[in-house]
């Protein structure tokens, strides 16, 4: 019962904030409404314009390719046509040439479901063996008019599908993929922050494994934001709102400083992977000494200010993002030099150090080969572009020059 509470409050708050401002509920509460909307069309399409007496295909197969961009949109309707195609052709040259009996169905069953597995038809493979039944269980495989009518709902369907997706309030998915990868770099930041404020003092491997899980569940969140920036480029493509006023986002620079931030991440797992083996006092573990730690949490001070300029490119912030992993790699270059040539009390510290210096190295490496192709949004300037710099506008411009203009009255 609780669960059910749970649930229930989860998706009024959902609702409540599709209407209150623009988002991921509004989206796909808007994804919902276009998909009754396109099903209901087609509906009405079959019954009054084909005159179907049992209108079925068509609504189906509106419902079905409405998706979240025009792109998949377009390739869900290809893909339930062919299916559809398929089957029944599959259904009715067997059924013409060798007619209807159990061993002809073991056979063209069997086809169907092996042609239903074929990649390129995506989760719409299934209509296939569905489409073989239907039609050799219902007319027999070989009614001309059943499988002519069903192909052309079908089309019919999949366009208006389409065509409801295209002119009702197309969505473009902006927001999200930019909330995430800007969320992505401060949660990277704020964990080296906690990490260099914490062996400043005595802390605890408690408190680094603490770290260590913070570092491998943002890491696991990576491929997710890539996905969002896919689905949100996606979305610009064949969108009749991006071709009158483009938006001006880097998608490529979004994935840049993702798979950067992935990589980044990679070397503190290990770092917090040595600070909860060396908080815990694991054998062959020893506790680094507090000197080098205080050094070690200012190179993560700098790592940490150069990741606040990571992905802007205007001067300032380049110059801070410079100066700060320059400084970095210095102090870590010195502590490398410094642990090389000291002889150390115990011989198992040699691993600890070595394995901090590298992973630390490694970090302001992966900044600094990212620094170019990486994008991180900012709440400045526009997002879209002005009308002038679409190609459908220009198009429209040059279509209207070679307009003769005619006086008033004639």
């Amino acid at each position: 019962m609780s669960q059910w509470r749970s649930d229930t409050r989860t998706r009024v708050q959902a609702l409540r904030a599709a209407f209150r401002r623009p988002g991921p509920e509004r989206d796909a509460l808007l994804l919902l409404v276009k998909a009754a909307v396109a099903t209901v069309v087609a509906w009405q399409f079959a019954v009054h314009v084909l005159h179907s007496r049992i209108p079925f295909y068509a609504p189906m197969a509106a419902l079905l390719v409405v998706d979240r961009t025009m792109v998949r949109s377009l390739l869900a309707s290809a893909q339930r046509v062919a299916a559809v195609v398929l089957g029944l052709g599959v259904a009715w040259v067997v059924a013409s040439l060798f007619g209807v009996t159990w061993w002809t169905m073991f056979g063209v069953v069997l086809v169907a479901l092996v042609i239903g597995r074929w990649s390129r038809l995506g989760d719409h493979g299934i209509q296939v063996p569905s489409m073989v039944l239907l039609s050799l269980i219902t007319v027999g495989g070989t009614d001309e008019q059943f499988t002519y009518l069903t192909i052309v709902e079908t089309i019919a369907g999949g366009l208006i599908g389409v065509g409801v997706n295209a002119l009702v309030l197309t969505p473009l998915h902006v927001i999200k993929p930019r909330q995430r990868v800007t969320r992505l770099a401060t949660e990277v930041r704020q964990l080296l922050d906690d990490m260099a404020a914490g062996i400043r003092r005595e802390w605890t491997g408690a408190e680094a494994r603490e770290w260590l899980e913070r570092s491998a569940a943002i890491t696991e969140r990576a491929p997710r934001i890539i996905d969002d920036i896919e689905t949100g480029r996606e979305s610009t493509r064949f969108n009749l709102r991006d071709n009158l006023r483009p938006l001006d986002v880097d998608w490529e620079g979004y994935e840049a400083t993702v798979r950067a931030l992935r990589r980044l991440l990679w070397q503190t797992t290990g770092i917090a992977r040595v600070l909860v083996d060396a908080g815990e006092r694991r054998e062959h573990q020893p506790r680094p000494k507090e000197s080098f730690l205080l050094r070690y949490a200012e190179a993560l001070d700098s790592l940490g200010t150069a990741l606040e300029q990571f992905g802007r490119h205007d001067d300032d912030t380049l110059r801070v993002f410079d100066e700060n992993t320059g400084r970095a790699t210095e102090i870590l270059t010195t502590l490398r030099d410094e642990v090389r040539n000291t002889e150390l009390d115990d011989p198992d510290e040699w691993p600890v150090y070595g394995s901090l210096l590298s992973d630390g190295l490694r970090m302001t490496t992966e900044l600094r080969s990212a620094r170019e192709a990486a994008v991180v949004p900012t709440d400045t300037g526009p997002l879209r572009l002005p009308p002038t710099e679409s190609e459908v506008w220009v198009k429209v411009q040059r279509s209207a020059k070679h307009v003769p203009w005619r006086r008033p009255g004639r």
